[in-house]
């Protein structure tokens, strides 16, 4: 039950019913045009997040052959909840086509639009996120400039030194600031030359730097099941980040289970 997210932004995606591009330095899934290629390996639906500015009506994932899946789910940029732009799918996944996925709009007004979409190998039940058991939560931050709408590299520094071993990420929690303008976008776990599963969350909007609002604890894409997503204390997790503004600061939040004790 891994699963991989996507993101789609764009600055100015027009009016009515329109394509959005996936953010660009996509590197995780091939790109084809304003599509991504859905791989065999993770065909299951298991979340879409949808949001724009001020406006914004359904967001339509397309594929060949298959019926539009059409979510009327998009919030603005005052709500500081990414669970108000959240469709959640973990224990009721949608098989797709291992095929292209195009990603639509329905924008009355020509704004930035974000979107996230999960892809995974299966669903992801409640019975699976408790039973596990974890030993650790920690905490790291970035105070740079994330370029917008592109999938920049982030190295976080950690606050907490772990003890040596291998650990599993079972949670995840990311909050972005910027001064003035729309924070929300998508972070995804991933360590330097790693082809593997890269997980992620919609981030939470902070107050300020370092101030993160305390509203996303129990939101459900925040908890994950054990999946193998693994890494041990000589190769600390790092992030992708693909943002709608050039955000300045950066908070993430990891639950882990130990599952090893040697590195």
């Amino acid at each position: 039950m891994p699963f991989n997210i996507v993101s789609f932004q764009e600055a100015t995606p027009g009016t009515g019913t329109v394509g959005v591009a996936p953010g660009t330095g996509e590197d995780l899934y091939n790109v084809s045009g304003d599509n991504i290629l859905v791989t065999k390996e993770a065909p299951y639906l298991l979340g879409v997040f949808a949001g724009a500015v001020t406006t914004g009506g359904q967001i339509i994932l397309r594929q060949p052959k298959m019926v539009d899946i059409d979510i009327i789910k998009v919030a603005e940029v005052g709500m500081s909840s990414p669970t108000c732009f959240y469709t959640d799918l973990f224990g009721r996944a949608i098989k797709l086509r291992a095929d292209k996925l195009q990603v639509l709009i329905v924008n009355a007004t020509d704004e930035i639009a974000s979107i996230g979409v999960m892809l995974g190998s299966g669903k992801i039940t409640q019975a699976m996120k408790d039973a596990v058991n974890p030993t650790h939560i920690i905490h790291g931050y970035w105070d740079g400039t994330a370029v917008a709408h592109t999938w920049t590299y982030i190295p976080i520094s950690w606050t907490e030194t772990l003890d040596a071993g291998v650990y599993e990420i079972v949670g995840c929690k990311v909050g972005t600031y910027i001064s003035s303008g729309w924070q929300a976008g998508v972070a995804r776990l991933a360590i330097p030359g790693s082809k593997g599963w890269r997980p992620g969350v919609w981030t939470t909007r902070m107050l300020a730097d370092h101030e993160e609002y305390q509203n996303e604890r129990f939101a459900p894409y925040t908890q994950w099941p054990l999946m193998g997503i693994k890494f041990d204390t000589n190769h600390m997790r790092n992030l992708q980040l693909c943002v709608p503004p050039a955000i300045t600061d950066l908070n993430v939040e990891l639950t882990l289970q130990k599952v090893r004790e040697d590195a």
